[in-house]
């Protein structure tokens, strides 16, 4: 990954382009990174992983069933808690 600034890129788009092709570029605004230049390639290869991601997650659902928000967000909250405190028990 290459961290550049908005300045740097601005004067040098063509090149910071042609990184992109082979590494992601992050350009960076007031010293924080705002905005990520990457190929097609790799945009496409994410999006196709997006994708098996909801339909893996649409198809447990018809297995498993749908969960209404209210239990959806009990469940993860009693998970989150449970997490936690195995958290507290495991510190030395």
């Amino acid at each position: 990954m290459l961290k550049v600034s908005e300045v740097e890129i601005a004067h040098e788009l063509d090149r910071y382009l042609h990184q992109a092709l082979t590494q992601t570029v992050v350009v960076e605004q007031a010293g924080h990174a705002s905005v990520v230049v990457l190929s097609l390639a790799e945009f496409e290869r994410l999006q196709e992983v997006d994708d098996l991601h909801f339909a893996e997650a649409a198809r447990k659902a018809n297995v498993e069933g749908y969960l209404n928000r209210e239990h959806e967000v009990r469940s993860r909250l009693a998970t989150a808690m449970r997490a936690r405190r195995l958290a507290c028990v495991r510190k030395p």
